[in-house]
């Protein structure tokens, strides 16, 4: 199969998931601080420090997309999208199970 049409519409996509994965991080890592409970203190420093991390996530998300989209390299451009979608998804099940843990506590 020839992958070659398909490179830029996997490029441009993976682009853009990488910036909702990025985004939903950056706001779920305080929920998941919150949840925790403990030290305001250290749940701050914590944040700061997933934040830190979450920086060099997207870096290595994004360094790979264009790695595999200038070299031509499908395979490797898939591999990415669906560790892109693989975190979105794990990071989207985690606000939703936060949601209903607060939700459950509040009745």
């Amino acid at each position: 199969m020839d992958m070659d049409p398909l490179l830029l519409p996997l490029f441009v996509v993976n682009i853009l998931l990488v910036l909702v994965d990025a985004s939903v991080g950056y706001h779920l890592a305080p929920l998941l601080f919150q949840a925790g409970g403990g030290d305001p203190e250290a749940a701050e420093s914590g944040v700061g420090s997933v934040r830190k991390l979450l920086t060099g996530v997207v870096l290595l998300y994004m360094f790979f997309n264009c790695y595999a989209f200038f070299r031509y390299n499908g395979p490797l451009l898939l591999l990415v999208t669906a560790l892109v979608l693989f975190d979105l998804g794990g990071q989207l099940y985690i606000r939703h199970r936060s949601r209903n843990h607060a939700d459950a506590e509040d009745q």
